[in-house]
């Protein structure tokens, strides 16, 4: 498949506060989602990026750079 850009404004609240792209959406906060290396057709995918995501909030929770 392709690289899906996930972007958000500072403030924005929701589902409907994401503008999703198959390129940078300019956003003030911006998450890209490359799935090369998950197998086309798995049901399992969704669920893999979502536990990705968990990690990356964790490793956020924790950054005292941030």
């Amino acid at each position: 498949m392709a690289v899906r850009y996930y972007g958000v404004a500072v403030g924005g609240v929701g589902p409907s506060a994401v503008t999703v792209d198959t390129s940078t959406t300019s956003s003030d906060i911006e998450l890209a989602i490359d799935d090369a290396n998950l197998t086309a057709g798995d049901v399992e995918k969704k669920n893999k990026v979502l536990t990705a995501l968990e990690s990356i909030v964790q490793n956020i929770a924790q950054d005292t750079g941030l």
